[in-house]
């Protein structure tokens, strides 16, 4: 399942969050009144090895990919729903709860966030229980063909209540999209939709054998977690080794040593100025600030070093590099978003730029975004041919290109980025002086 971990200002929310706890508390009365749990040795033995199950399943969850707001993915939502269609809606929820209740205790999470997990635990089984046993004949979901259509519609409808739910929540915390960031979700939800149907059918069958059955379960538990394991750590590799490449490039020639970083820092500042752009279009664009010259892996030390002006053929090299890059990253699935920004990021607004000579607003944002960021850097640091120019003089350049070389509107946030930053020093500067 998906469950939000870290979750920037969430007390705010605490009035939703106590009007949810109130209704999934009665939706709970209300299912333990028509639907009664059997309780005896062999149902309470069930509900323990379940309720371990839920635990090592949270204890396995594994990050996912998403800025700014900690989004996990596990398995323990399958094992919640098969508890419920196990052990019935109420002894099944009551499973679900007090396991994301301990896993919060084990990890030492804020009340808030502990109140989070145990609703959005609590919401999978009040919508699954009732629903598939109002539609059931008997218990066994492979009884016949009404109970399997019966749990595979309790199935979707819990998983996407659930998801729905946790986007919009953490959508208004974070002020992340919240439809980036369901589908960031659903990247876990593909794992759901195949787990949940396959353990809420054989659950209700192992447990009938004997309870201690459902331990053998522990072992197919750990594919999903060590596929997801392994797509996160490739993820990271894969940022972390492109990044690294960048820095490399950069270190070639020592007059643009920490180039990229700076340019991404750059681009970053310049972004805070258009504050209605989604956090997935922000991060989209600092990454590609941060890897934005890795064509010039293809391009060598002695055009890249030389001193003097470049020849035609020369340049023509150079003007390589934004493709190169480009075709570089097409074949890596997190970074194909970039592509396009990468590409056209020395693209003029006058249509003079290349490789495409794109116009204006043709041109993606985010390439004209590192496209001042870009040339700013540039201007400002030593050259074998020139000084660097004063930041004076780099700015009054910016201003004479914008309208033919650059964005005037991403020239002008730039100022005010700046302005900005240089009010926040100097005021930081008079607080520790004071």
């Amino acid at each position: 399942m998906t469950s939000p971990q870290t979750v920037t200002d969430l007390k705010r929310f605490l009035p939703f969050l106590l009007l949810l706890t109130t209704a999934n508390a009665t939706a709970f009365i209300f299912a333990t009144i028509y639907f009664p749990a059997e309780i005896s040795f062999r149902s309470l033995l069930t509900a323990a090895i379940l309720l371990a199950l839920v635990i090592l399943a949270e204890q396995l969850a594994i990050d996912l990919p998403v800025p700014h707001a900690r989004i996990t993915v596990s398995v323990s939502s399958a094992i919640n729903f098969a508890a419920v269609l196990t052990l019935g809606p109420s002894l099944g929820i009551a499973v679900a709860v007090l396991g994301t209740l301990i896993d919060d205790l084990i990890e030492r999470r804020e009340p808030i966030k502990i109140l989070v997990n145990m609703n959005n635990f609590a919401l999978q089984g009040i919508i699954a229980g009732p629903m598939y046993f109002f539609m059931a004949e008997g218990e066994s979901p492979l009884a016949n063909p009404r109970n399997f259509f019966a749990m595979l519609v309790a199935a979707v409808a819990s998983s996407s209540a659930q998801t729905v739910l946790l986007a919009l929540l953490l959508s208004i915390a974070t002020g992340t999209s919240a439809w980036y960031l369901w589908r960031s979700m659903a990247r876990g939800l593909l794992v759901e939709f195949l787990a949940l149907p396959a353990l809420g059918s054989l659950f209700p069958l192992l447990a009938r054998e004997h309870p201690l059955a459902l331990v053998l379960m522990v072992i197919p538990l750990l594919g999903p977690y060590l596929a997801f394991r392994d797509y996160r750590q490739l993820h990271h590799e894969t940022q972390s080794t492109f990044e690294l490449l960048a820095d490399l490039l950069d270190r070639r020639d020592p007059y643009t040593a920490a180039h990229s970083q700076r340019v991404a820092q750059l681009a970053a500042l310049i972004l805070d100025e258009f504050p209605e752009l989604t956090v997935e279009e922000r991060e989209a664009i600092v990454s590609a600030a941060r890897i934005h010259d890795l064509g010039k892996v293809a391009t060598s030390d002695l055009i890249l070093r030389k001193p003097g002006r470049l020849s035609d053929d020369e340049f023509a090299v150079i003007q390589r590099h934004p493709v190169d890059g480009s075709e570089i990253l097409r074949h890596l699935s997190p970074y194909r978003h970039i592509v396009e920004i990468v590409r056209h990021h020395h693209e003029r607004w006058d249509g003079r730029g290349y490789p495409d000579g794109l116009t204006g607003e043709e041109i993606p944002f985010g390439s004209r975004v590192i496209a001042v960021a870009d040339t700013y850097d540039a201007m400002t640091t030593d050259r074998p041919y020139r000084r660097a120019l004063t930041h004076e003089e780099a700015m009054a350049e910016l201003r004479r290109g914008a309208g033919s070389q650059f964005d005037p509107a991403v020239v002008a946030a730039f100022e005010r980025a700046v302005a900005r930053a240089s009010a926040a020093v100097r005021e930081k500067a008079a607080v520790s002086l004071s």
